[in-house]
């Protein structure tokens, strides 16, 4: 964390691993304590990403391929970053956002088979270097994670509805990252959504007391 701006934490995982909802009861937490913070997601957060998440993820019918997934979601991160991220940072407010960069690395990368080396160059280019203070990674089994969405009022988009062989490389690259980086801390998913909290708010605690509760 750095000592001259609020955190940017990023919630990462499988489909169906709870990030939002995790997301969602952080932010009403740091609601009620005062501390000033927004919650956003990717691909989104500016009008135009927005535009392209709609092309990413609501359009069944249309054919991308790793390589135009990877430019897509970079062009939304660019404009997230420059219009929503940093303004917000350098005004004090922490930043949660629901994924960012590892989903790239992850998806596009270990799920589609795009080179990691050309993952790195554009990403670097689309967010000028920023990377997040904190990856929480939920980890979930992919079946669990599809028996969660099933059990929803649930309309999967593009990407969910790739077969299970995907979501169990997605988990694999995530574990595989997180062996390597202290910025990636994983979390155990599986249970109800306050023990998953729990479990949660520790780690939050842990890296940044001045924000989190042990049981935020």
């Amino acid at each position: 964390m750095s000592a001259e701006r609020a955190p940017f934490i990023v919630f990462e995982g499988p489909e169906g691993a709870g990030k939002s909802l995790q997301i969602d009861r952080l932010s009403r937490s740091l609601e009620a304590r005062g501390l000033p913070h927004i919650a956003t997601r990717e691909p989104g957060g500016t009008e135009l990403a927005e535009a392209i998440r709609d092309i990413l993820l609501d359009r069944p019918q249309l054919e991308l391929d790793g390589m135009t997934e990877l430019l897509l979601f970079s062009a939304a991160r660019h404009a997230h970053v420059e219009q929503v991220i940093r303004p917000s940072l350098r005004e004090g407010r922490l930043v949660l956002c629901d994924r960012f960069e590892l989903s790239t690395r992850v998806y596009q990368g270990y799920g589609r088979g795009v080179s990691q080396e050309a993952i790195r160059a554009i990403t670097a280019q689309a967010t000028g270097g920023l990377l997040p203070d904190l990856y929480i990674v939920l980890d979930v089994p992919a079946s669990v994670g599809r028996d969660r969405q099933r059990g929803r009022d649930f309309c999967p988009d593009r990407i969910e509805r790739e077969q299970v062989g995907f979501m169990e490389r997605v988990s694999a690259g995530y574990r595989a990252f997180a062996a390597g980086e202290d910025r990636i801390e994983v979390v155990d998913a599986s249970g109800s959504p306050e023990a998953v909290g729990r479990r949660t708010g520790a780690v939050l605690h842990a890296r940044f007391p001045d924000w989190f509760d042990p049981a935020a």
